[in-house]
Formats: structure tokens, sequence, C-alpha cells
């Protein structure tokens, strides 16, 4: 007989997201911000899908810097560059409300993109690094 508790944790576990499944939520949600704020004229929106913007980076770079073990140098390099890069922008678009959010959704598309094309290929059995 499987104990209760047991069957509740496999549960919980069956249906969470794992580590990539999250991140690809977290740019997905990003997008849909940026591009709401992008169509709107409410500036409110507009610095709240900014500040959402500058967060998550930050997060990215933060979690980038230490070597953790679980990416390349390579890629720990790739992704502190590109979070500089996405964050500069993101100042420069905070100070200047008429400055287009459309490269901030690029940048976003494509780390969604590559989140997506990796979960596809652990999915498959590949050993790919972790992104994020």
């Amino acid at each position: 007989m499987i104990h209760p508790a047991l069957k509740a944790y496999q549960a919980v576990t069956e249906t969470s997201l794992t580590g990539r499944e999250a991140e690809a939520v977290c740019f997905r949600m990003l997008i849909e911000d940026l591009e709401a704020a992008a169509r709107g004229g409410d500036p409110q929106a507009r610095n709240r899908a900014l500040d959402r913007h500058q967060r998550l980076w930050s997060m990215i770079m933060k979690a980038n810097i230490l070597d953790n073990g679980l990416a390349s140098e390579e890629d720990r390099t790739l992704f502190v560059r590109l979070a500089d890069q996405a964050q500069k922008y993101g100042i420069r678009a905070i100070l200047h409300p008429d400055l287009s959010l459309a490269p901030l959704i690029e940048i976003a598309e494509n780390v969604l993109a590559g989140l997506e094309m990796v979960s596809e290929g652990n999915e498959r059995g590949s050993g790919a690094d972790r992104m994020v």
C-alpha cells in the first residue's frame, strides 16, 4: 500500500513544471506584457512591463554570474552579455517613453525559441546544459 503522502507527492510532481518549462512561461508572460504595453498608450502599463523586464533579466544575470556547474563558461558569458544589453535598452526605454519596445520583444522571443528548442531536445533524450 502506498502512503497517502507519497501519493500526494507523486501527483504534484507529475503536474509540476520543469525548470525549462518555468523559464519558458516567464518569457511568454514577459512577451505578452511587452506587446500589450507596446500596443497600448498607458504609461503605467509600459512602466510595469519594463519593470518586470528589468527584474527578470536581473535574475538571469545573477544566476549566471556565479558558476553553479549547470552551464558552460561560454553559455554563462553569453547570458550575462545578453542580460546586460537587454537591461541597457530597457533603461533607455524607461527614460524615453517614445522608444520602441520591439527590440525587447525580439530578444525575449529569441530566448523563448531557444528554451523551447532545448526543451524539445530534452524530451527526446538530449543532455543540453541549463540555459538560464
